[in-house]
């Protein structure tokens, strides 16, 4: 699990034309607190949750942010820590529990919501894994409550991690990097292998 300092992001997150200031403080109290103009609007985040990543989208396409947090915390059902994520929405005053997800569907690494293909909702794309030495790539998309997984990839060596390159979502496993694309409108989707400008596909495990 990775922790960073605090981040600050800075943008307009209601789509009123005012910018504001998004303030991450990863394992703090409160670990999440949105400013405008230096006044600060609101705040939350218990230390226990202990925050690990933050990404700021419009996941519904309503005009409204959504705040992506990944936590590794127990729940009632899962007594034991381990990584999930929640999703608070946004009023434009205040924020509110939107999704306090139960886990994915195996042990979660890292994840990056991106729109892989144009006029289709965002997706999820996460690392998870079967058993540590051994992860995957998995793809979801939002269902309104919850995330549906749609696609997985072939295991991947360890260790491994997502980033943003703009808008291209990139695997970096063990000394490789593989960018993530979906050809076509069909929820299919490729790995292919990012290195000296070619590619070589990684061969997917059938959708789910």
């Amino acid at each position: 699990m990775r922790v960073v300092e605090t981040q600050m992001f800075e943008q307009d997150i209601d789509g009123d034309g005012l910018i504001e200031t998004v303030r991450f403080t990863p394992r703090g109290e409160p670990f999440l607190q949105i400013f405008r103009e230096g006044r600060r609007l609101w705040q939350w985040g218990p230390a226990a949750f202990r925050a690990w990543k933050l990404q700021i989208v419009d996941i519904d396409d309503d005009g409204y942010a959504e705040f992506v947090v990944g936590v590794n915390r127990s729940t009632r059902w899962y007594r034991d820590r381990q990584n999930t994520i929640h999703i608070l929405g946004w009023t434009g005053a205040y924020g509110y529990a939107k999704w306090l997800g139960s886990r994915l569907s195996s042990p979660l690494h890292d994840f990056v919501l991106a729109r892989l293909y144009p006029r289709q909702p965002l997706r999820l794309i996460a690392i998870e894994s079967r058993r540590p030495e051994q992860p995957f790539v998995r793809v979801y998309r939002w269902s309104g409550f919850g995330f549906t997984a749609v696609w997985e990839s072939a295991p991947l060596r360890a260790p491994a991690r997502l980033h943003l390159r703009g808008e291209t979502v990139v695997v970096n496993a063990a000394q490789r990097a593989y960018i993530l694309r979906q050809p076509h409108e069909k929820l299919r989707f490729t790995l292919e292998a990012d290195h000296a400008n070619a590619t070589e596909a990684i061969q997917p495990e059938p959708n789910r």
